[in-house]
């Protein structure tokens, strides 16, 4: 996969100045601030992300997904060796799937004596099977301006189509979060035009402060002309310390009326929304991200565990549903 020239630079509070925030209370409406950030890529090339054997294929027959509608996906019980599509970013790399050692991506040791930064471990809740770990140090070097453990994959969103994301993530605990320190988690979608500085079409974002970092929020962004941004944050979620939370996401970016973000969390319905998202950038595809990304100072370790993050297009609207992309994920189990 082409490697792109990925300037992030997440400034929330800077940002605002120029938004029109509104605050929801349920699954609809939102408002609030959310993370800028910014990344590089001109419209169409790049072929949908594929591993080896038939793992996915698999789980795809067994949930009902055409083999053909999957865009990009990654399997930790797939040799990286075995793997494409995507690529990996830490501490300063950004090697394709393909290239990421089977034992990891390491750096210094960190005060829970592990010096593994993005690869694969045991699951925690199986250990006859792999799940991806994503992880960051306070002291680690910075990966296109901020700190992040992240998988990219290819720009394949397009505007007015229909496409589902499912992932199981476990955060592992990591305590109680001073203000200042704010970052993302899961999986975020972002736009293709670097030159705008857009914020993600969505996201979920950890803040530190009053919840103390055991809460998330989605956000949601949309851009009808220009560069201006309007964001909205849902109610604080808690975070399952240790558990893995099944996250399926429905996306469809439209500039009015049409567009859609619909989220489950483990079956639960927790966004409910129809209306402008994402953004108007012609000529530009945008592209998913998973993992961890931090962009403020934080003095602790983060380490996210993440299973079967894959991207699926639904040429219908309708063709598939939450259940069957969830039943797609715990196929990996």
């Amino acid at each position: 996969m082409e490697r792109r020239n990925i300037g992030r630079s997440y400034s929330p509070r800077k940002s605002l100045c120029a938004l029109f925030v509104v605050m929801v209370a349920a699954c609809g409406g939102g408002g609030g601030g959310e993370p800028n950030q910014t990344s590089a890529q001109s419209v169409p090339s790049g072929s949908a992300g594929s591993t080896s054997g038939g793992g996915s294929q698999a789980r795809a027959a067994a949930a009902a997904i055409d083999t053909a509608d999957i865009l990009g996906e990654a399997d930790a019980n797939t040799p990286f060796a075995q793997q494409s599509g995507y690529n990996g970013q830490v501490i300063g790399q950004f090697p394709d799937a393909q290239d990421i050692p089977e034992n990891g991506i390491h750096y210094s040791s960190l005060s829970n004596g592990e010096t593994l930064r993005l690869g694969k471990v045991l699951d925690p809740w199986n250990p006859n099977s792999k799940v991806f770990a994503f992880q960051l140090g306070p002291n680690d070097p910075t990966t296109s301006g901020s700190k992040r453990s992240e998988f990219e994959f290819p720009p394949n969103v397009q505007n007015g189509k229909t496409y589902w994301i499912a992932f199981s993530v476990n955060v592992q605990d990591w305590g109680s979060l001073s203000s200042g320190d704010d970052a993302l988690f899961g999986t975020q979608v972002h736009s293709g035009d670097s030159s705008k500085g857009f914020s993600p079409s969505f996201s979920f974002a950890v803040y530190g402060g009053p919840n103390g970092g055991r809460t998330f929020q989605v956000f949601r962004t949309s851009n009808t002309s220009g560069t201006s941004q309007t964001m909205v944050k849902y109610p604080d979620i808690p975070i399952k310390f240790g558990q893995w939370m099944d996250l399926v996401i429905k996306l469809r970016h439209a500039t009015n009326n049409t567009g859609l973000l619909q989220i489950w969390m483990d079956g639960q319905q927790i966004v409910d929304y129809t209306g402008p998202i994402g953004f108007n950038t012609p000529g530009y595809r945008d592209y998913a991200k998973f993992g961890y990304y931090n962009w403020s100072s934080f003095d602790s370790s983060r380490k996210v565990l993440l299973r079967a993050p894959v991207l699926v297009q639904d040429p219908t609207g309708s063709k598939y549903s939450a259940d069957a992309l969830r039943a797609f994920v715990q196929q990996s189990q």
